[in-house]
């Protein structure tokens, strides 16, 4: 994090408390991991950990959002995770001692409290209810990841696509059966997570729009059938 400002400690403002992980530990027990961390503040894009780093802190999000992804080649990006404030990251590497799996960048200016491995190691034993908490998050995380690289292995880059913006989508709070995603991302961010490319995202949008399955609705897109697309996940 070569651009990254170093907080000073504050108890007003640095604070573990809203960490969804740490929820388990008593209150005195947050107190000292407080003062153990070291504060960050990092811009937004800006390469908080790559892959292969060697470093081995657990970073936990005070406010902000990240990105963790992982790299196809050298220039594409397969997207696994967005990670809002209260969430944490880097816990494998902690663990473990071995260098970093995906890369974590910030989406927006990101505040985070990086706790060092032996201590985070150290609350693991000693709170037996964070260590569980750890491992169904790891459990679900590995399930996500197996629906992943299924759909990787097994759909057609245009399938990819379909897959990711049926999951993006929600019900039309008009109630006239169409589903929408609002605010559609870029197509950059969409072949990230299909693992595609940007003219594979525009030729794939472009091919529903033309079949009427969807449409747009000035930032948003209007899935106007739901079901067919689905279909066309499936084929």
């Amino acid at each position: 994090m070569d651009n990254s400002e170093v907080l000073t400690p504050d108890p007003s403002e640095c604070t573990l408390a809203d960490i969804y992980l740490l929820s388990e530990a008593p209150p005195d027990v947050v107190r000292e991991l407080e003062l153990k961390c070291r504060w960050i503040k990092c811009e937004s894009n800006q390469i908080i950990v790559d892959r292969d780093d060697d470093t081995t802190e657990v970073f936990f999000i005070i406010s902000g959002k990240v990105k963790v992804m992982d790299l196809l080649g050298k220039d594409q990006e397969i997207a696994l995770a967005e990670l809002d404030a209260g969430s944490s990251f880097g816990e494998l590497s902690a663990i473990d001692s071995s260098r970093r799996s995906a890369r974590v960048s910030a989406l927006e200016e990101t505040t985070l409290a990086a706790l060092p491995s032996k201590d985070f190691r150290k609350l693991l034993m000693e709170c037996p209810g964070i260590s569980i908490m750890l491992l169904k998050r790891f459990a679900g995380l590995i399930r996500i990841l197996n629906n992943r690289v299924t759909s990787l292995s097994t759909l057609s880059p245009h399938q990819r696509v379909y897959y990711e913006l049926l999951r993006m989508s929600e019900p039309n709070p008009e109630g006239d059966g169409s589903w929408m995603i609002h605010l559609l991302p870029k197509h950059e961010e969409i072949a990230s997570w299909s693992g595609t490319s940007r003219s594979d995202v525009a030729m794939a949008i472009g091919h529903l729009a033309r079949e009427g399955i969807v449409g747009r609705k000035h930032k948003s897109l209007v899935i106007k059938d739901h079901n067919r697309l689905q279909m066309l996940v499936n084929l």
